[in-house]
């Protein structure tokens, strides 16, 4: 058999390269595991020392009792706004309920009115320098203070039976004015829903009024008051209406930030609350699983890598299909290697079913099937030399098993005539020759030297034999 590979260029099977790689799943399951442990641990253990080292705890102890303070003063004030909101509205409510000023009638004010006329005994004197000083502002003046002032509002209210605080808003004492000044008139305005109400308390503040005016003389100055107008009629005044809208407005207004409120206090309950930096295994070990997954990950691409080189790189015999298409010869039959006792794994069982592989061999079966494809290729009955690069015994078996198939054969055997002189002297004594070569065994390189040697001497190549494919 003549054979050629002037020219050849390897080409690779992707389809190989993976199986070849996935076939040694106990190498990348090793590197997972390994790196797993180195790099998730190491990560695991640095943070430890990291985050819960001494300096660092200390500085984590003070950095969460400045938060809790913060947290505590922040939820003192939430409480008390809530207390000062929830407090601001009882009072609107009771305000809105019981003022009488808020729940009149817009359309049905009842407003009863006294004016009276101040004077004192002040004369300007024409062509004199010094002016006797004007008291008549001052006694006006006191006159509203005292009809104004908390004392007289509280004997008003106790004779009306309200409260002093709703009294203040039914009443109005003002001064005349005009550009030159005051014009010595005192006004009294009462403003009620009822209308006996609002005659019963301009009584009462007309009343006070000469009540107040012999001390007011006694202490200020002597002078006349005199009741110049009185009227008593119903009014309308549309601004009040707005001033009651205002005021329920602000009600309304004061819920909703009480709402507010209490859901951004309820918040501060219970997210906010600073937490204690502690060893959080739970943690750690989260941090451990995570980074151990991904070292898993870098050992396994990593040794896939070094595989993938690695069959790129070498001449090592890996296939009987390279083999036919390298050197162009027969491959007679490929046997199984024989190493291991044990049963298939089941993972090697399901990857030899994907790759297409018959997963258990007849290996009697095979044998029968090398011998014939020897005697269709060899007319002569001379001897038959198997040699090549695969161990010796395993050569010698192959020629025993082979002798008791073909006993009209002469079988020889020997070891790799390469590098083995007694092998190469049997050489010559053989009509033809065939090549038994192992997988990670034998090479390439090899091969070729020895297709060449059995060349030079003339002897027909019947084909190879494969231990191992």
């Amino acid at each position: 058999m003549e054979y050629n590979n002037i020219g050849y260029e390897r080409e690779i099977d992707l389809k190989e390269l993976m199986f070849v790689v996935l076939r040694q799943w106990r190498l990348l399951l090793a590197a997972a595991v390994a790196m797993a442990f180195l790099f998730g641990g190491y990560k695991a253990v640095s943070t430890w020392f990291r985050e819960f080292a001494p300096k660092e705890s200390v500085d984590a102890e003070s950095k969460y009792k400045k938060e809790m303070e913060y947290y505590e003063q922040k939820l003192l004030t939430g409480e008390r706004e809530v207390e000062n909101l929830t407090d601001s509205i009882e009072r609107q409510r009771e305000y809105l309920a019981e003022s009488v000023f808020i729940n009149m009638s817009p359309y049905d004010i009842w407003e009863a009115k006294a004016d009276f006329f101040v004077e004192t005994d002040y004369e300007i004197m024409p062509g004199m320098a010094y002016q006797n000083r004007d008291f008549t502002a001052t006694v006006l003046q006191t006159y509203q203070s005292a009809l104004s002032g908390t004392d007289f509002i509280e004997e008003a209210a106790e004779f009306c039976s309200i409260q002093a605080r709703y009294l203040k808003e039914l009443v109005t004492i003002s001064i005349g004015r005009s550009d030159e000044g005051y014009n010595n008139l005192l006004s009294i305005q009462i403003r009620h829903r009822e209308e006996g109400k609002a005659k019963e308390l301009l009584e009462k503040y007309i009343e006070g009024v000469y009540q107040y005016r012999e001390k007011i003389c006694s202490s200020i100055r002597e002078h006349t008051i005199t009741e110049v107008n009185r009227s008593l009629g119903a009014q309308v005044d549309l601004g009040l209406a707005d001033r009651q809208r205002s005021e329920r407005a602000q009600l309304d207004s004061l819920m909703e930030n009480l709402a507010a409120k209490e859901e951004s206090l309820d918040a501060l309950n219970k997210e906010e609350v600073p937490q204690k930096d502690v060893p959080a295994v739970g943690a750690l070990v989260k941090t451990g699983v995570k980074y151990g997954i991904l070292g898993g990950f870098m050992g396994i691409f990593g040794v896939m890598f070094f595989i993938c080189i690695h069959f790129v790189m070498s001449d090592k015999v890996s296939s009987a299909r390279e083999l036919k298409y390298r050197f162009q010869f027969r491959i007679l039959g490929n046997l199984p290697d024989g190493t291991s006792k044990k049963g298939i794994n089941p993972i090697d069982a399901w990857l030899s079913k994907l790759e297409g592989r018959p997963q258990r061999k007849d290996i009697n079966r095979e044998y029968d099937l090398i011998a014939v494809n020897i005697l269709n290729a060899e007319e002569k009955t001379g001897p038959i030399f198997l040699t090549g690069g695969a161990v010796q015994e395993k050569i010698d078996d192959v020629a025993e098993n082979l002798g008791k198939r073909l006993p009209d054969v002469t079988m020889v055997s020997g070891g790799n005539f390469l590098s083995d002189p007694e092998s190469l002297k049997k050489l010559p004594q053989c009509e033809c020759v065939v090549l038994v070569e192992q997988c990670g065994v034998s090479s390439y390189g090899d091969t070729e030297l020895e297709i060449e040697k059995i060349r030079d001497l003339n002897k027909k190549l019947a084909g190879c034999i494969l231990i191992g494919s």
